[in-house]
């Protein structure tokens, strides 16, 4: 049985504001980033147990290029993609969001 895909309401506003601020430094860099995101969800939606959970029970899975990660939780029924973060950022940010 496929699992259910959801999405914290603020993935979509990590994933914009993120691409803005590339966007402001060079032009489609932002377009290249959004690219990426879909790729690495598309690849975890693909295969989700391939990550090992992090702290606090998360995976997640690295963008490539850049150096952000989308953050998932993963249980039996449902892939909830928690976020997309910068490396540098400290994870237990986006526990608060797990709900």
């Amino acid at each position: 049985m496929a699992r259910a895909i959801r999405y914290h309401p603020e993935f979509h506003t990590d994933v914009l504001d993120a691409a803005q601020w590339y966007d402001e430094r060079q032009a489609e860099l932002g377009n290249d980033f959004v690219a990426r995101v879909r790729k690495a969800v598309s690849d975890l939606i693909a295969a989700p147990g391939r990550r090992t959970p992090i702290e606090y029970g998360m995976c997640y899975w690295p963008i490539g290029r850049f150096p952000y990660v989308v953050f998932y939780d993963l249980t039996e029924f449902e892939i909830f993609i928690v976020g997309v973060m910068h490396t540098s950022q400290q994870p237990e940010k986006w526990r608060v969001r797990r709900g």
